[in-house]
């Protein structure tokens, strides 16, 4: 009887498989509609038992989890094509996402650049979450700075009339009024440290630990000793107000830009006039000489010099003959001039900054009012690399990093802010703040200075505090713009 049972049930399961198989060939043969109408009246005809099993099997094939069925090289590599906010949304999804995203030091540190925030070369922790709360801290300040929370507001007011030059280096910073009086001030302490007193109004400033250089508007040029305070050199040759100037201790020479529309190199520690150049026809608004490695990463460096009229910028290469450790003779040459105007219209900008290897300057949009082109210039082929469009139309070029650059702006353009930093990979806000309305002193806005600048590389959790701005306004004052102490989310994540 057990025999023949078991035959009877085999008998049975065959039947069943072969039936099974054949609605399986008929059901393929149908289209989606008349697959539809099946399954749905298969379901209708379902019981408790067979609508568990299905709801079950759904589960599995409309929420499958595939993150949980990749390999690990492949789940990271996955991940990094996510935006932050993206990855912050996928922590919540299962205890695995968590686990996996929080637990990537790879996908953190990607998350941090894609933000603009510096990787510390000197901790590199192999801790995922680690880098998941620094990136989270980080996070949060760049909100902060996008509100305009992240700075406090001073005041120094000890000139008579206008401040007409600012500069500032190494937490000092050193101001000229109108007044012939120059000052140089600790930004820590915010008291002054020494008073100089000048014989002409100043036109531009600028210091380091052994002196201060000050150009004024009756063509002459004074250093004095930043120890002892006495005066050391005079350079005595313009017939114009000068409104620039730069040095080089590498070259041992100052180099001057004026009204008269003269370029002149002097000797840095003697004040002998070394060249004039006359190649600008109208007056000479910027000069900026830096130096830079070569390509065969020689010990000596290539000097170069921008000058910047009202329409045009010029590039020029230095270079001095030594003798016994002595200048033999100086050699300039022009090297080509970059437009900065079309159509006659004046569309000059403040501000001229190189970064080893390109050249970034503004100008006015020709065709577009109230809008601003940031511009890089690529020295070394001679060529426009990228113009930035930006919607806003721009008092003053302030500072360029790696990854932000700092401008001012007319009132108008963000009602009370003024000063704004931007991403120039995607031109995100980075930081507004305001600062009090003020006419430029000179043609090239000297009485703006911008202060620490590492930070325009990129936030790392050390590089914003200190000095952001200062400025001379028209109340006879120096405002002072300063970052306030950045309070971490996480304990930690200010070791980096």
């Amino acid at each position: 009887m057990a025999s023949l049972w078991m035959m009877e049930s085999f008998s049975s399961e065959q039947h069943f498989q072969s039936w099974l198989k054949e609605v399986s060939v008929k059901f393929s043969q149908l289209n989606d509609e008349q697959r539809n109408q099946t399954v749905d009246h298969i379901i209708k005809l379902s019981g408790t038992t067979q609508l568990h099993l299905l709801y079950n099997r759904l589960e599995q094939l409309v929420c499958l989890d595939f993150l949980k069925l990749l390999p690990p090289e492949l789940r990271e590599q996955l991940l990094l094509y996510l935006d932050p906010k993206t990855l912050m949304v996928c922590c919540c999804i299962s205890r695995l996402w968590y686990h996996v995203i929080s637990s990537s030091v790879k996908i953190w540190q990607n998350a941090c650049r894609r933000y603009g925030f510096q990787i510390n070369r000197d901790f590199l922790s192999s801790d995922g979450p680690y880098w998941k709360r620094f990136f989270i801290d980080m996070n949060y300040r760049r909100v902060q700075l996008r509100k305009g929370l992240c700075f406090d507001h001073h005041v120094y007011d000890r000139h008579l009339r206008k401040v007409t030059a600012v500069y500032y280096a190494n937490g000092k910073l050193a101001t000229a009024s109108e007044s012939k009086i120059i000052q140089l001030w600790d930004c820590e302490t915010n008291v002054c440290l020494l008073t100089l007193r000048t014989y002409a109004s100043v036109a531009s400033i600028r210091f380091d630990q052994s002196w201060i250089i000050v150009s004024s508007y009756l063509g002459h040029l004074v250093s004095w000793d930043m120890v002892t305070g006495q005066r050391t050199v005079e350079y005595q040759r313009h017939v114009g107000a000068v409104f620039t100037f730069d040095y080089s201790k590498d070259l041992g020479v100052l180099v001057s830009g004026s009204s008269d529309t003269k370029i002149k190199f002097w000797s840095l520690k003697r004040g002998t006039l070394l060249t004039t150049l006359q190649e600008h026809t109208s007056w000479v608004l910027k000069v900026l000489l830096c130096s830079f490695p070569r390509l065969d990463n020689s010990d000596n460096r290539r000097h170069l010099m921008f000058s910047m009229d009202k329409s045009k910028v010029r590039v020029w290469a230095v270079s001095l003959g030594f003798v016994w450790k002595e200048p033999e003779g100086l050699y300039i040459t022009s090297l080509y001039s970059i437009p900065l105007h079309m159509d006659g219209m004046n569309l000059f900008i403040p501000g001229l900054h190189f970064d080893n290897a390109f050249l970034y300057f503004v100008k006015q949009d020709p065709h577009l009012r109230g809008h601003s082109l940031l511009c890089k210039w690529n020295v070394r082929l001679g060529k426009m690399a990228r113009e930035i469009r930006l919607n806003v139309k721009i008092k003053a070029l302030l500072g360029i990093g790696k990854r932000y650059a700092a401008v001012v702006a007319h009132l108008n353009n963000f009602g009370s802010s003024n000063f704004f930093a931007f991403d120039m990979n995607n031109l995100d806000l980075v930081a507004v703040s305001n600062l009090p309305c003020s006419r430029p002193s000179t043609t090239d806005c000297s009485q703006l200075i911008l202060g620490e600048r590492d930070w325009l590389n990129g936030l790392d959790g050390k590089n914003d505090k200190g000095v952001l701005l200062a400025a001379g306004v028209e109340d006879n004052t120096v405002h002072i713009i300063k970052w306030l102490p950045r309070r971490p989310l996480f304990s930690d994540s200010n070791n980096s």
